[in-house]
């Protein structure tokens, strides 16, 4: 073997990794672009149903999404009213 051929074999394999890792992404961007996020909603989802009164409803308002945010963050009342809940 000389040593053009195996350059050129380096060069392709490069490329044809390159291609792969590209593809990948792309497929994991789209797949992540239709997954619906099911942590969050379903739990407030599973708030609103439990709320029998609109007391309990405007409690739930007030609830974040997640333990532990700060006050700057979403409350399940803006997701309601934005129709971002399912």
């Amino acid at each position: 073997m000389d040593e053009d051929s195996v350059r050129k074999r380096g060069t392709w394999a490069g490329q044809l990794g390159g291609l792969i890792v590209i593809v990948a992404l792309i497929l994991w961007f789209v797949q992540m672009r239709k997954a619906r996020p099911t942590c969050c909603s379903d739990v407030m989802r599973a708030r609103y149903e439990a709320a029998r009164t609109a007391s309990d409803t405007a409690a739930v308002d007030q609830r974040r999404p997640v333990l532990g945010q700060s006050s700057d963050t979403l409350t399940c009342g803006t997701f309601r009213r934005s129709g971002r809940l399912p």
